[in-house]
C-alpha cells in the first residue's frame, strides 16, 4: 500500500529476508559443485596414471618417471586445494582467532622480496618505498595474504617481468602496493575475482594452476583488519594491487 505502514515494512523486510536466505542457498550449493570438480580432476589424474603403471607401466622406466612425477604433483595440488577448503571452511564458522599484535611492516615487506626473489629467480623483484609502519594485526595472517597477491602476480606475470613491492603512509593509513607487468585482468573480470573459485579463462592452464580460493582468503584477512582492497588492470600491461590497512595511532 501506499501508505507504508507497519505491515508493508514486515512484509518488505521479510522478502529480503528471504532473498537473502536464497542467495545464500546458491552460493553453498555453487561451493559444494565447484570443490567436486576441482577434487575430481585430480584424483582422476591419480587414477589413471595409476592404472597406466598397474597394466605396462611400471616395467617402463620412462613412463614409471612420468607416472610417479605426475601422481606427485596431483597429489600436491590436492593438498593445497583440501587445505584452503578447511581454511575456508574455519573462516565461516568463525574458528579463526587472529592474535594480533603491535608490529612494523618494514621489515616483513623486506623478508617477503627477499623470499620472493628466491623463489623466482627469472623475474626482476624490485623493493621500492617502505617506510616504518606500526599496525596492529596479526602478523602470520598478513603475511599470508600479502604472499597470496605475490603468487598471483609471479603466475601471471611472463619471464623476465618485474614486480615491484612498496608501501606508502597516507594520512590514517598504510597502503601497500603489489604492481607486477602481467597479463592483466579484462573490466568484466575485475569485481569477480575474489569470488571463490572464480577464475578468468586464462588462468585455468596447466602452466598457472590455482582453484581460484587464495584472492577470497586474502579478502576475508583484509576485511578482519578493518581493511580494504583496490584492483588497478590494464589488459597486457599489468595489474596491482593496493591493500590499505589502518596505522595504528
Amino acid at each position: 500500500p501506499r501508505s507504508k505502514d507497519e505491515l508493508y515494512q514486515l512484509a518488505d523486510t521479510f522478502n529480503r529476508m528471504l532473498e537473502r536466505i536464497q542467495t545464500g542457498l546458491e552460493q553453498q550449493k555453487r561451493f559444494a559443485a565447484d570443490a567436486s570438480h576441482e577434487l575430481r580432476t585430480p584424483i582422476t589424474v591419480i587414477g589413471g596414471y595409476a592404472d597406466m603403471l598397474d597394466r605396462w607401466g611400471k616395467n617402463d622406466p620412462v613412463t614409471l618417471n612420468e607416472g610417479i612425477s605426475a601422481i606427485k604433483s596431483e597429489t600436491q595440488n590436492m593438498h593445497n586445494l583440501i587445505e584452503k577448503l578447511l581454511y575456508l571452511a574455519r573462516m565461516d564458522s568463525g574458528a579463526i582467532h587472529l592474535q594480533r599484535d603491535e608490529f612494523d611492516t618494514k621489515p616483513l615487506l623486506e623478508e617477503l622480496a627477499k623470499e620472493t626473489k628466491l623463489i623466482a629467480p627469472e623475474h626482476t623483484i624490485i623493493l621500492g618505498d617502505n617506510p616504518a609502519a606500526l599496525i596492529l594485526a596479526d602478523a602470520q595472517s598478513i603475511k599470508q595474504m600479502l604472499r597470496i597477491f605475490l603468487e598471483n602476480a609471479l603466475k601471471y606475470t611472463p619471464r623476465k617481468g618485474t614486480i615491484t613491492i612498496s608501501a606508502v603512509k597516507e594520512l590514517n593509513w598504510l597502503r601497500i602496493h603489489i604492481k607486477d607487468t602481467g597479463i592483466g585482468i579484462a573490466p568484466q573480470d575485475q569485481n569477480k575475482i575474489f569470488d571463490r573459485f572464480y577464475r578468468v579463462d586464462k588462468s585455468r592452464s596447466k602452466d598457472t594452476g590455482g582453484a581460484g580460493l587464495g584472492l577470497a582468503i586474502a579478502q576475508w584477512i583484509t576485511r578482519m583488519h578493518s581493511g580494504r582492497i583496490e584492483l588497478e588492470s590494464e589488459l597486457n600491461v599489468g595489474t596491482t594491487i593496493i591493500v590499505s590497512l589502518p596505522l595504528l595511532k
